[in-house]
């Protein structure tokens, strides 16, 4: 398997077609990546992940990239081999972007029976500058399943946490802790698991619910659930991104795509070549709206066909861009217009809050 490099008049295709503001007044991007698992547990499907990543910083420029966060399940297997395959491919940024992890279930020890990660053992703070430049804390010392960062750019300083997949009690309890020194500013929250797309199909709207302990593949089906208490995504909500109205955006993975087989409740199959994506939003008290998104390509062909989703803040200060583009499929398809998906999941805009 042979892939291109991004470079020459694909990238003024790319330019006219990200967005109608043509990049006009300096926006910026931030870029989510989805599960990874697939590609490296294939040595066939693995140049996929570092080819999004290649892209990323050969476009940083002029997309304005500024952040990257990955939603979790990096690895299929908490194997070595597979750890050095998802350290090749992000090391990439290292020196180029910031980049925040999120822990998945296929992170953890055998798909999450136990909390054991070789995370650390691949991947340090101090490994990229750039993260450091930006790194808040730990929830346990040396351990990056759990901990925050302060982000600045465009007008905005984010406070972003990255929780574990099936978040304990006590880390909870820290994050708010975290929360309420920082409350004066904006928050994002990058987990694995928070909304489903199965949920949308019987929901009024459309919208995305928050799992619950009975959803499919919740953390309550796995066995870190045994030792004490977790958190699902309503859990999640209540403990914690409910009580702070700054929350503007929550991102996560793990779920697949469904669609409806019959006319009641629970008839659903999932479909196993789409692309997972759901949306939902939340309007606090005092009138903040939370924008929660649910994004995993992993079932697409190859691994996952290089999709990745692209965030384009407008230099209006308040609308955001959400875009979903496969880097692959621009540099190996014979038309462009391949790389970008389509459809409401799929392309949409959205207001940012106002500032203080």
């Amino acid at each position: 398997m042979s892939f291109k490099r991004f470079s020459g008049s694909l990238s003024f295709v790319f330019f006219l077609l990200f967005s109608s503001s043509a990049f006009a007044e300096n926006p910026w991007s931030m870029v989510i990546i989805p599960d990874t698992q697939y590609y490296v547990r294939n040595e066939e499907y693995a140049p996929l992940f570092t080819e999004i990543t290649e892209w990323i910083v050969e476009n940083r420029k002029e997309l304005n990239i500024q952040l990257v966060l990955h939603v979790g399940d990096i690895v299929d297997a908490n194997d070595p081999v597979q750890w050095e395959h998802a350290k090749e491919s992000l090391h990439v940024l290292d020196g180029k972007l910031p980049y925040i992890l999120s822990v998945g279930n296929h992170d953890l020890g055998k798909n999450s029976s136990d909390r054991s990660t070789m995370l650390n053992d691949y991947f340090l703070v101090s490994d990229n500058p750039l993260n450091k430049k930006i790194f808040g804390g730990f929830y346990k010392k040396g351990e990056l399943e759990n901990a925050w960062y302060l982000f600045k750019y465009g007008g905005r300083e984010y406070v972003i946490f990255s929780l574990e997949f099936g978040p304990r009690k006590e880390v909870v309890e820290w994050a708010n802790t975290v929360a309420a020194k920082q409350s004066d500013k904006p928050f994002i929250l990058v987990t694995h698991e928070f909304i489903d797309h199965e949920s949308t199909i019987f929901n009024y709207g459309g919208m995305a619910l928050h799992t619950t302990p009975e959803s499919k593949n919740s953390p309550y089906s796995y066995g870190i659930s045994k030792p004490g208490p977790v958190h699902c995504g309503q859990e999640l909500w209540d403990a914690f991104v409910s009580k702070y109205s700054n929350f503007e955006f929550v991102f996560n993975g793990h779920y697949k795509a469904f669609r409806r087989t019959g006319p009641n409740p629970g008839d659903t199959e999932a479909i196993w070549d789409a692309l997972a994506a759901s949306y939902r939003k939340d309007v606090y008290p005092n009138g903040n709206t939370v924008h929660q998104m649910l994004f995993n390509a992993q079932w697409a062909p190859m691994g996952g066909e290089g999709w990745i989703r692209i965030l384009e803040f407008l230099p209006d200060g308040k609308t955001v861009r959400v875009k979903t583009f496969s880097p692959h499929l621009l540099n190996t398809g014979n038309d462009p217009a391949t790389a970008w998906k389509h459809g409401k999941e799929m392309e949409f805009d959205l207001q940012l809050n106002k500032m203080r």
